[in-house]
């Protein structure tokens, strides 16, 4: 069965009826981490000093590489160490901006969101060409692709293929039961943790879905860049970027690096037309993947370190981000260890957050991701 957001009108309606390596808070406003409801937070440091780039890697800003003249990659458009757009209208650039509105609304600072928020917020996310629409067809293209040359946008696709289909098929369900029940006024900051942790992992999928895409539609490589980034510099990141920022400043430089070896490879492969060059191509994504799903891990790790820091209702919520967030992770977790995975796993499934056994899955979190 097809899934059709609920029209904002109907939404409308309904709502007029603690250890050093835990992660620190941060002042960044856009980080969406800090909680008032939090007086003491665990404090953390990054240290990945342990961690040695992939010999493949794209390197522009690391002064052992020099500047990536002495990487495996050949020089290209990025070696400054900027991003320079393939198409300067970027329409992603207002979806990831939309999603820094959605956070102010709904969950920035431990807020308690008002059902005219929600409302407000559906508005934001299911703008025209907006987020609702992205999320309406995003693939996971970490497995196979629909049966049949299914996209995911079809009529009975997300059915057939669910891992594929996340975003119709797991991610939207969530999305649209969260704003429905936050506009009726039920539990909201439960509503707000569900929609933030669905975005977030909306925006992990997205980059990489993107870079495959821009092997035949070279503007998806700007989307690939902004998806992650809000389409800023690397010192002024939005969206996803800043969350990882604030958790992990390496890890952060880390993606903004692979950000750029997309455009790299691009650049060196027929910019214009179609690419030729998969090998580049799958350096690049390998290279986004690992430090993406090292930053959104971070964030998973903060919100179990601080489950039950500060009153009911944050650690309610808390728990809620955990419950939607953490099963995301099982994919990439069970290619490493198995048995991490199954710790993990275990600990993110259960719904009472005096039963979970934050040290282990703060373990296991650190054990299978790693290094960005």
């Amino acid at each position: 069965m097809k899934r059709i957001l609920l029209p904002l009108a109907v939404v409308a309606l309904l709502s007029t009826a603690c250890d050093n390596d835990d992660p620190k808070p941060t002042d960044n406003p856009d980080a969406g981490a800090t909680d008032v409801d939090c007086e003491n937070p665990p404090v953390y440091t990054e240290n990945v000093s342990a961690c040695q780039p992939a010999a493949t890697d794209y390197r522009p800003r690391d002064a052992a590489a020099n500047n990536s003249a002495t990487d495996a990659w050949p020089a290209c458009i990025t070696d400054e160490n900027v991003y320079a757009p393939i198409d300067p209208n970027i329409s992603t650039v207002a979806r990831v901006a939309a999603f820094d509105e959605i956070a102010v609304k709904l969950w920035k600072g431990g807020k308690v969101p008002t059902s005219q928020e929600f409302v407000e917020a559906l508005d934001l996310f299911t703008q025209p060409e907006g987020l609702a629409s992205r999320v309406q067809r995003r693939e996971d293209v970490h497995y196979p692709a629909a049966p049949n040359g299914g996209r995911c946008r079809d009529q009975g696709v997300p059915e057939t293929a669910p891992d594929r289909c996340v975003g119709p098929a797991k991610l939207l369900p969530v999305l649209n039961d969260a704003f429905t029940r936050g506009g009726q006024g039920e539990t909201p900051r439960v509503q707000a943790a569900r929609i933030e942790a669905a975005l977030l992992w909306f925006l992990y999928v997205s980059p990489l879905s993107e870079v495959t895409s821009c092997g035949s539609a070279p503007k998806d490589c700007d989307s690939a860049w902004a998806y992650y980034t809000g389409g800023t510099p690397r010192l002024e990141p939005k969206g996803l970027a800043a969350y990882v920022n604030a958790l992990g400043p390496e890890t952060h430089q880390r993606a903004y690096d692979a950000s750029l070896a997309v455009r790299c490879w691009r650049n060196l492969d027929n910019e214009t037309g179609a690419a030729a060059n998969t090998e580049l191509q799958q350096r690049a994504l390998r290279q986004y993947d690992v430090a993406l799903l090292r930053g959104t891990a971070l964030i998973l790790r903060q919100r179990l370190t601080e489950l039950t820091c500060g009153n009911e209702e944050g650690t309610q919520a808390r728990m809620a981000f955990i419950n939607t967030l953490g099963p995301f992770f099982d994919r990439a977790a069970r290619a490493t260890n198995a048995a991490q995975a199954d710790v993990l796993k275990a600990e993110v499934s259960k719904t009472d957050a005096e039963a979970v056994d934050v040290d282990a899955a703060v373990a296991a979190l650190d054990a299978l991701f790693r290094c960005p």
